[in-house]
């Protein structure tokens, strides 16, 4: 057998076997003799028919029944060797739901039982044969490439409202979708229950969203009723990583970030991250709060220009109370060199890095764009000054010939709160 290859017997449990005409009550001493055990195989004539569980012999009391009366049948698998990497296609023999599969020689006898859970415990332990992506990903260490992971959240609960066979069918949906962005280059990670790419370039912002868009449009028409599932992704720019343990950080920091966000969420970690968006229930609500976020900074646009110069951070610290969402408010030069501090909101309950006067934006989006559009709103991005997701506004204003540039922040978590109060006002 060659090193890449594996018998399906090898990755088998040995579980013991019973007699076909074995009674209930010889059952029942069995399995207080072999208490680790909760289902044992039934042979006939040397040749295994099912499996006999034991919260199903405890149930009968009828000291007349055999194990033939009570047993189980369950699928059969002739033993052969197959390519560790083909693996995978083995687990979808063995959904979590289904009955565990009887291994026997090309004779028909038993050599064991394999399990959904032996399977995945064995891709574990061989991931570098079984799961390529993996080398890939560990090979890929400080090159230009990306690693896109996407998972479903509520999966679970998914599971419970309707059953595993229409789990199965979402995740075909999903599937497909992805191989749209994709194709040949995703593959299944069971253990993480997530679909893994490695790629040469960052995906498309606007192909990501169709991705979402065409989920949840077919999810949509066979489980309406269900809103609470949906998409979470991120992609990690290899460049940057430097080491496996950072490596490892970074995933479980974007994935534990993304699965805690409402909605379909796909993070794009690089130097500055950013986050793509999608909540088919809440999209015409966030544009009614982006609308109203525009709206009122430019209210306190004009209160900063008609007030004296010196007064300008005494005007922005007074405006939280007015417009309690904006976490951070700061002035910037024609230049780009910010010439307040940072003006934090005093009700925030965490950490807001201390900008101070001198900084140089010049090189920075909202700055750019307010200067030559009149303003901007940028994407949802992970905000140096709170390690948190924020979106910056920014209005260019005239003040005494000279050109300026106000910028503020609100923080995700404010968000949260416009979109509640948003329907909580419309109810």
């Amino acid at each position: 057998m060659r090193p890449n290859e594996v018998d399906l017997a090898d990755i088998s449990i040995g579980v013991p076997t019973v007699p076909y005409n074995l009674s209930l009550k010889e059952l029942k001493g069995i399995f207080d003799e072999l208490s680790i055990y909760n289902y044992l195989t039934v042979l006939k004539d040397n040749t295994p028919i099912g499996l006999i569980y034991r919260d199903r012999v405890e149930r009968y009391s009828n000291e007349k029944l055999i194990a033939g009366d009570i047993v189980s049948p369950c699928p059969r698998l002739r033993n052969s060797t197959i390519n560790k990497e083909n693996l995978i296609d083995m687990l979808n023999l063995l959904p979590l739901s289904k009955e565990p599969v009887i291994v026997t020689d090309k004779r028909g006898t038993y050599m064991g039982v394999m399990t959904y859970d032996t399977v995945l415990h064995y891709i574990t332990h061989h991931r570098e044969h079984v799961l390529p992506i993996i080398q890939r990903v560990h090979s890929g260490i400080g090159k230009k490439e990306y690693l896109c992971v996407f998972g479903l959240k509520n999966l679970e609960e998914f599971r419970n409202v309707f059953s595993s066979e229409k789990v199965e069918s979402v995740q075909k949906i999903f599937m497909e979708n992805l191989s749209d962005l994709f194709g040949n280059e995703m593959t299944k990670v069971p253990e993480k229950g997530e679909v893994w790419a490695i790629t040469g370039e960052r995906p498309n912002k606007e192909e990501v969203k169709e991705f979402f868009k065409e989920f949840h449009r077919e999810y949509t028409l066979l489980f309406g009723e269900f809103q609470q599932l949906h998409i979470y992704g991120f992609c990690l720019d290899m460049s940057i990583v430097d080491s496996e343990e950072k490596l490892h950080s970074l995933k479980e920091e974007l994935r534990s970030r993304a699965r805690k966000i409402e909605g379909s969420v796909f993070i794009v970690h690089g130097l500055q991250p950013t986050l793509i968006l999608y909540d088919p229930t809440k999209q015409k609500l966030i544009t009614n709060i982006k609308k109203k976020i525009l709206s009122d900074f430019k209210e306190i646009v004009e209160k900063v220009r008609s007030a004296p110069r010196d007064m300008w951070e005494h005007i922005l610290y007074d405006m939280f109370d007015e417009y309690p969402h904006f976490e951070l408010f700061y002035i910037m030069s024609e230049k780009g060199l910010q010439i307040t501090n940072n003006i934090v909101n005093p009700k925030v309950s965490y950490f807001v890095a201390q900008g101070k006067k001198g900084r140089d934006r010049s090189q920075e989006a909202y700055f750019r764009q307010a200067l030559a559009e009149g303003s901007f709103i940028s994407d949802i991005y992970l905000s140096k000054a709170t390690d948190d997701f924020c979106i910056t506004i920014s209005e260019k204003f005239s003040y005494e010939g000279k050109t300026y540039v106000l910028a503020g922040d609100i923080n995700f978590r404010q968000i949260h709160k416009l979109v509640k109060s948003f329907k909580e006002a419309t109810v």
